[in-house]
């Protein structure tokens, strides 16, 4: 019993990416039909609608597809770092031991395929294709944990907790990557409005501010100030899901104590009821145990995981196929299949994922376990760990988003992601494969 609530919130973490995985195959699909077919021109406007908005003085410019980018995609962000900071503080990433391998794992799987793309794209031959050595680097949780939990029992569950963990601090790599390699200019009195949005909200946190308006309006004020320093405003979404409350207000002997004095409150007056003739009236006067206990068990929970549970689905199943319909259809025109093999760029995203990444994963997690550092998970063995590789060489909604900040080129922005979907196919191909005939059949 104890086990399954502990294991209860992960697996459903890992149903809903399952499922979330389906929606992204047939966003990108619709989004691939319409770029080439009769409805590419629907599309293009589509992508290019210009959006203005005005507050005060203040005039933001856009497209649908930049707003979608810059805008829809915080909140994606924002349940990332959500993420990050309950696994650092309560899950696999709380403890150098746990953290050891899935860190050095993920750092593998950034290192070499960066080095891969760089070592095919050195010369420069495609302008400033160089500049996308960060797209090979990042693995996309929802298809990797959606192909891992569609081959069931056979493979342990402790291997898709690796790849969770493993992932996560992917994602937190993939962030730093966005942040520190990918601005191109500074604007400093808008990063201090930032900054002063991240200060008060840590005050807000300190002195019990419960108010949900008070940390929308500051949660803008930080996107907004990242928005216009320069910096890409999707950091706002990680800062501010880095300061959220991990701790709830009411927790231990204090939370049973309340939930126990309201409950038999409760159970008192609906005994009572039985026996009454003017039982709606009473049941009318007990709304405020009711509510009590409402609050009580909201306030029970941390702001946290309130957040992931309220937010994941719309991340999953709205956000996320909103961003691959609006950046995977890539127009596959003759020239640009003459030019995918032979194309440093696309050839360096493919081998990237799908050879850089697997020997990255696999070699440095080898090495901290021959340090002593780290262990495999219980069930685990090395061919597993080669197949959940080849799963971290699905890179897709990260990938397909650092292309659009690192290759200005439309011609060549287009084969990196031919090179991303393909990549992303073979990952999810040879990663399953290898999981089937390498995990024992019924294996838990």
């Amino acid at each position: 019993m104890v086990k399954k609530i502990i294991l209860s919130p992960i697996e459903k973490f890992l149903k809903l990416e399952a499922s979330s995985g389906i929606l992204l195959i047939l966003a990108s699909v619709l989004a691939l039909i319409m770029a080439n077919s009769g409805l590419h021109h629907f599309y293009h406007d589509l992508l290019h609608f210009p959006i203005d908005l005005h507050i005060g003085s203040l005039k933001l410019h856009g497209t649908l597809h930049h707003w979608v980018n810059d805008a829809l995609m915080v909140v994606f962000f924002f349940v990332v770092g959500l993420e990050i900071k309950r696994e650092l503080v309560l899950g696999e990433l709380s403890t150098p031991r746990k953290a050891a391998l899935p860190l050095f794992a993920a750092l593998g799987g950034m290192i070499v395929p960066a080095l891969v793309y760089a070592a095919l794209n050195i010369s420069g031959a495609e302008g400033t294709a160089l500049n996308g050595w960060g797209i090979p680097m990042a693995t996309d949780i929802a298809f990797a944990v959606g192909i891992i939990t569609l081959l069931g029992k056979r493979v342990p569950f402790s291997l898709k907790i690796f790849l969770l963990a493993l992932a996560i601090v992917d994602d937190l790599g993939a962030v730093f990557v966005i942040a520190a390699f990918y601005t191109n200019e500074i604007h400093a009195a808008a990063l201090g409005l930032a900054a002063f949005g991240c200060l008060t909200m840590i005050v807000f946190n300190l002195i019990g501010v419960r108010s949900v308006l008070a940390y929308i309006l500051l949660g803008f004020i930080i996107w907004l100030g990242f928005f216009e320093s320069g910096v890409h405003a999707t950091i706002a979404g990680v800062v501010i899901g880095f300061l959220t409350p991990y701790k709830a207000l009411l927790k231990g002997d204090s939370l049973g104590e309340v939930l126990k004095k309201l409950s038999e409150s409760a159970l008192t007056k609906l005994k009572f009821h039985d026996d009454c003739a003017t039982k709606t009236q009473l049941e009318y006067k007990d709304r405020k145990t009711i509510l009590q206990l409402r609050d009580v068990a909201y306030e029970g929970l941390s702001p946290m995981d309130r957040l992931i549970d309220q937010l994941h689905p719309w991340v999953s199943f709205f956000i996320m196929p909103v961003f691959a319909f609006f950046n995977a259809g890539v127009e596959i025109s003759t020239e640009a299949l003459s030019s995918f093999f032979t194309s440093p760029v696309s050839m360096g995203v493919v081998l990237g994922l799908v050879v850089g990444k697997p020997i990255g994963i696999v070699l440095f997690s080898w090495i901290s376990t021959v340090t002593g550092m780290a262990a495999l998970p219980t069930g685990v063995n090395w061919k597993q760990v080669l197949g959940l590789g080849f799963l971290g060489g699905i890179g897709f909604t990260m990938s397909l988003f650092v292309t659009g900040l690192a290759i200005s080129d439309p011609f060549v922005s287009d084969l990196a992601k031919m090179g991303i979907l393909s990549a992303s196919l073979l990952a999810s191909i040879f990663g399953a494969i290898l999981l089937i005939v390498f995990s024992p059949q019924n294996k838990a």
